[in-house]
């Protein structure tokens, strides 16, 4: 007869527990370019990533690494990377400056563990320590737990963008 299964919470003696820690290029560049193929296609229906887009995408991170108006954090488990942020302060139309979360992604295996809302909160700070005094975000009906996270973090729909096919 098998013995039930549970799940221990704590973690193991020979592993560590996940931590955030700024993105590190030659260490996490190629985990997250990977990450990308989840984000886009599971949340723009009908897209496919592509070599050209990862080699955009890299590009732009290297640069956003560089940039003063931008950071990118990574959540770190058992030596690797397995969640990720990118944020920015942006100009909008109606805004001069606005915290702008471009990018978050955590890796199935630590989902509805609260690593969402740690990044939200590394989010928050960075967004206070350069002066803004707003965050904002996009995020894709097709992916309703990722709309309820940031709703519970105090995120709102103040737009809404509608296509159509032609």
């Amino acid at each position: 007869m098998c013995a039930a299964l549970t799940r221990d919470s704590r973690v193991p003696e020979s592993q560590t527990a996940p931590v955030v820690r700024h993105m590190d290029w030659r260490r996490d560049a190629e985990a997250v370019t990977g990450f990308q193929v989840e984000i886009y296609e599971r949340n723009f229906p009908g897209f496919r990533v592509t070599p050209f887009f990862l080699h955009a995408y890299r590009r732009d991170m290297k640069r956003a690494l560089r940039s003063p108006d931008e950071a990118l954090y990574v959540v770190e488990d058992e030596g690797q990377a397995a969640g990720f942020l990118w944020i920015a302060v942006i100009a909008t139309m109606v805004d001069a400056r606005v915290g702008y979360v471009k990018n978050l992604y955590v890796a199935p295996h630590l989902r509805g563990q609260g690593w969402a809302q740690r990044l939200l909160a590394v989010a928050d700070q960075w967004f206070r320590g350069q002066g803004v005094a707003r965050a904002e975000l996009d995020a894709s009906v097709c992916n309703p737990r990722a709309v309820a996270t940031y709703e519970e973090w105090g995120y709102q729909a103040t737009r809404l963008r509608m296509s159509k096919d032609l």
